[in-house]
Order: C-alpha cells, then sequence, then structure tokens
C-alpha cells in the first residue's frame, strides 16, 4: 500500500508538469538601421517585456538578421504566462527602437528597427590614430522617390536596380520595393511602372467579423503584379484615428477577390509615427483594420512569402491554434497516469 501511495503522488506530480505547457517563443527576423544606416555585425537588438528582457541577438551580418532557412539566426522572444497581448519593446545597442510589436507566442514577424542616435552604424564620420577612418565607410544606395505612380528601373529578370518609394498623392499611404526584388507582371514580363492609389472606407468590400477599416486603403497596380521578396506598405494614421481606435490593434488585410474574404497580413506597428505597415507579395486591395484587442490576428497557414525586401519566410501558423493543440495531450497523458496507477494497484491490492 506505501509504494501504491508514493507511485500515485509521483504520477499526480507528473501530470501537474504536463499541464505546464510553456509558451512557444516569438521568432522575429527583418532589418535594422541606426540614422537610416544598417547597423554593423555584432550590434546586438534585445527585447523586452515590461522590465523583463525576454530575448536577445547578435546581427550576422550588417543591417539584417534572421530568414526562412533551418539555420538562418532569428531573435527569439520567450515570454511567459499572461505575456501573450502585451507589448514588446526593441533596444538596439541599449537604444530604443521606434518600433514596437504585441507578443503572440509562436508566430513569425518582420521586423524593420528603426533607431536615431547611438548605436553602431554602417557610416563613420570620425578618424582615430593617425587619421585613418574609424570604421567601414557605406555609401548608402540610392532611392528613387515617385508620388501617385512612377517608372520601375529592372534588369531582363525583373530585378528592382534601386529602391523605389511611391507615395499616395493623398500622403497618407506608401509603397516601398526594395533593390533586388524580382517584379513581374500577370504575364511573368518585368513591370515598367507602379502605381498608389487611395481608396475610400465606403468603397471597400464589407468585411464577416466585429473589425472595422481605419479610414486608410490603397489598390496597387498593376493589378495582379508579384514580387519576390514581398514589398512593404505603410499608412500613417492621424492623430484623431490614433486616439480613437487607442482600444483596439490595427491590423493589414489585403482582399482575396477568389474567396470574397480580408485576409490578414504579419503587420508591425510604429508608435511614435503612428504608422502601420506590412509585407505584401503582389498587387491588391490593401487596407488598415482596426480589431478588439482580445482577438490577436495572425496569419492562417499558408504558403504565400511574409516578407521585407530582403527576407523570406515559409508557412506562418496561428499561435492559438499550436497551444490548443498541446493541452489535449497533456489531458491525455493524465487519464493514462491515473488509469495506469489504478491497474497497478489493483494489482497489488
Amino acid at each position: 500500500m506505501r509504494h501504491t501511495l508514493w507511485i500515485l503522488i509521483l504520477l499526480f506530480a507528473l501530470i501537474g508538469t504536463a499541464s505546464a505547457i510553456p509558451l512557444l517563443p516569438a521568432e522575429f527576423s527583418g532589418s535594422v538601421t541606426i540614422d537610416g544606416n544598417p547597423a554593423l555585425a555584432g550590434t546586438v537588438i534585445t527585447a523586452r517585456i515590461g522590465d523583463r528582457d525576454c530575448g536577445s541577438l547578435t546581427l550576422p551580418a550588417a543591417g539584417a538578421f534572421g530568414g526562412d532557412s533551418t539555420f538562418d539566426t532569428r531573435l527569439l522572444v520567450s515570454g511567459e504566462d499572461g505575456d501573450a497581448g502585451k507589448t514588446i519593446t526593441f533596444f538596439v545597442d541599449g537604444v530604443p527602437a521606434a518600433e514596437t510589436v504585441v507578443y503572440a507566442p509562436g508566430t513569425p514577424t518582420i521586423l524593420a528597427l528603426t533607431v536615431t542616435g547611438g548605436g553602431t552604424s554602417g557610416t563613420s564620420s570620425g578618424s582615430s590614430g593617425g587619421g585613418a577612418p574609424a570604421g567601414p565607410i557605406t555609401t548608402p544606395a540610392p532611392v528613387t522617390e515617385y508620388t501617385g505612380s512612377g517608372t520601375l528601373d529592372t534588369d531582363t529578370e525583373g530585378a528592382v536596380r534601386f529602391t523605389t518609394v511611391i507615395t499616395a498623392a493623398e500622403g497618407d499611404a506608401s509603397l516601398s520595393i526594395g533593390r533586388g526584388v524580382r517584379a513581374l507582371d500577370r504575364s511573368g514580363a518585368p513591370i515598367g511602372s507602379v502605381s498608389v492609389e487611395s481608396i475610400s472606407p465606403e468603397d471597400l468590400p464589407g468585411t464577416s467579423d466585429t473589425s472595422e477599416p481605419v479610414g486608410r486603403a490603397v489598390r496597387c497596380g498593376p493589378a495582379g503584379a508579384t514580387f519576390d521578396p514581398a514589398v512593404r506598405v505603410s499608412f500613417t494614421l492621424t492623430p484623431e484615428e490614433w486616439e480613437r481606435y487607442e482600444g483596439g490593434q490595427f491590423v493589414v488585410r489585403w482582399y482575396n477577390s477568389a474567396t470574397g474574404a480580408w485576409e490578414p497580413l504579419a503587420t508591425t506597428v510604429h508608435p511614435s509615427t503612428r504608422t502601420v505597415s506590412a509585407a505584401v507579395p503582389h498587387f491588391t486591395l490593401v487596407a488598415v483594420f482596426a480589431v478588439p484587442v482580445e482577438e490577436v490576428p495572425a496569419p492562417a497557414a499558408t504558403t504565400a512569402p511574409l516578407t521585407d525586401p530582403t527576407l523570406t519566410f515559409g508557412p506562418v501558423v496561428s499561435a492559438t491554434a499550436v497551444q490548443q493543440a498541446g493541452l489535449p495531450f497533456s489531458w491525455f497523458a493524465g487519464f493514462a497516469a491515473l488509469a495506469g496507477a489504478a491497474l497497478l494497484a489493483r494489482k497489488r491490492g
């Protein structure tokens, strides 16, 4: 009887341990700039939830980290119970970045971290010793800017030669196409020009949930154009819009005309500039929506790339689905353990 009692105590302890499933880490990849220049290799990025450091990474290469390969170095942020939905702040060599992200366990996210002042960037204006440069000198790549529409300089394969930014005529949205992005039209030919047109919320297709557009939507052309890696669409909200939806959460969605539904995209929010952005792999109707805080939107499982101009990612799985998938196993293990203990006790009796 004594052995049976100890076995039961041990099994109950194991059941408690199995049911305490830790939160999956959130994975981050993207780019880092300091004063507009790529951060040097060796720069340290730290993620913090509240006053607690939850992950850090040392840049393996200048200005970029992570990727879709198994062995790419991504920033892993591990939260604790109750952290889901809280804000993650990022620090670059101890200097706070302008961007923050809501912690969604188990989801990959693309970041474009920016820091003004401090840190170590890829340019140097000083000298040391006998007048030699203090560090490597980098000449920034040219950026071509247009309003409304503009030409896209590509090679014969459709690769963009220069980073191109097209701002909507209203000035409330912009499209950024990175250097090296392969831009093709419906027929697979290189794109010669692009356009960005703001759309009124009244002209948008309806949604099937309680979310609502915040007044920012664009239609980019030519329709059906594809990009590899994806391009970034950014929306700038007015102070009134930001305050009006302060109690909710912003998410960028694209309209799937084949299904008649709005599909979520991995979204980055920049509170300091009231900017909401997302990576889009093809031209379509794109809009910003406000959803209740309790609804933490995550892109459904898909093979569509969610990237910034330099990175490509694979399937994305909802963090909620991953956590729920683990619960039945722990309960099953518990019942199995109890059944085994009961059977052993019966045999000894």
